[in-house]
């Protein structure tokens, strides 16, 4: 079965329900209902519509795929969908989670296992008199722990691109810095693409409109405030990435100037060896060539001009 309820009762203990078996009328203002559903199949939904008299247009937007992040408004409920991230098959994916927040009454739908949600659970298995809690501080306390998901994500970005930092400043380049960093930055791009949209459906709670539903959702002011600090924890990580290819970038500059100075240098020191063996070489007589013991003055020379070059090279310290 994917639909899990659980009643936070403050009267006595918190405790697993089934929706055959409880009535959704016992819930009062010291008892708050949360039913998951993990899997958006159209039979738990219709269940679940029955269940709760929900509207049309909201069993709609809970079946329908390509959702984005947006907020829509009923006599007695509200329905907000969120964009969060999640790790499916060692992969990083957007995890589209749909809220419905009624009297008392709290709905979660996602498709499949959602860690934020599981973290969540563990995070309230132990506490008491969550029953007296109203639904929208709850859904404030659940938009938070999805926001603690992307936090999460991010500081494992940013610890790779410390990584890749040393691995840009190493003496030898390799190859893994690339695809890393190509990696980081399919992330980086999907978790921005998941995370800005959910200012569409958070901001509207905070407009002046939103007041006729204070009595289901009250604006919680850190929410957007922890929204804003994960978009620009989200920029500062971009930003990070692509300091860390520049200083890739200068590094490989740096080898390529080494191997060019060696090169030069190389070719500073041979040279004066070169013109004085092209010019022992030419064709003409002369008495020095007939002493066979002067080959070896000539070769001393050589050494001699070479050394030269390379102590000035090392004055100059371009060495």
């Amino acid at each position: 079965m994917t639909i899990r309820a659980h009643l936070y009762d403050a009267h006595g203990k918190d405790r697993d329900v089934d929706l055959a078996s409880e009535s959704i009328g016992d819930v009062d203002d010291r008892r708050l209902l949360w039913i998951d559903l993990d899997d958006r199949d159209p039979g738990d939904l219709k269940r679940l519509k029955d269940t709760l008299d929900l509207e049309e247009r909201i069993i709609a937007q809970l079946g329908s795929d390509g959702r984005r992040a947006r907020l829509l408004r009923f006599p007695d409920r509200i329905v907000i969908t969120l964009g969060a991230i999640d790790q499916r098959e060692d992969t990083l994916s957007r995890v589209e989670l749909d809220v419905i927040v009624g009297r008392n009454l709290i709905v979660t739908v996602h498709d499949g296992r959602l860690s934020a949600l599981e973290d969540f659970k563990a995070q309230l298995r132990d506490e008491q008199g969550l029953g007296v809690l109203a639904a929208g501080a709850f859904l404030a306390a659940l938009v938070d722990a999805v926001l603690t998901g992307y936090f999460r994500e991010i500081d494992q970005i940013e610890r790779s691109v410390e990584a890749l930092d040393q691995i840009a400043l190493r003496r030898h380049e390799s190859d893994e810095f690339l695809p890393t960093v190509v990696t980081l930055r399919r992330q980086v791009a999907l978790i921005r693409r998941a995370l800005v949209p959910n200012r569409d459906a958070l901001t509207p709670i905070s407009r002046p409109d939103f007041e006729v539903h204070e009595d289901l959702v009250t604006a919680w002011p850190g929410t957007l405030e922890r929204l804003e600090r994960a978009i620009d924890a989200i920029e500062k990580a971009r930003e990070l990435l692509v300091g860390s290819f520049d200083i890739y970038l200068g590094r490989a500059a740096q080898r390529s100037n080494d191997v060019m100075k060696t090169l030069t240098l190389i070719s500073a020191i041979a040279l004066p060896g070169i013109v004085t063996a092209g010019i022992m070489g030419m064709n003409f007589q002369l008495r020095f060539f007939d002493k066979p013991s002067n080959f070896w003055i000539v070769i001393g020379a050589m050494v001699v001009l070479a050394a030269v070059v390379l102590l000035f090279a090392r004055w100059r310290r371009w060495i």
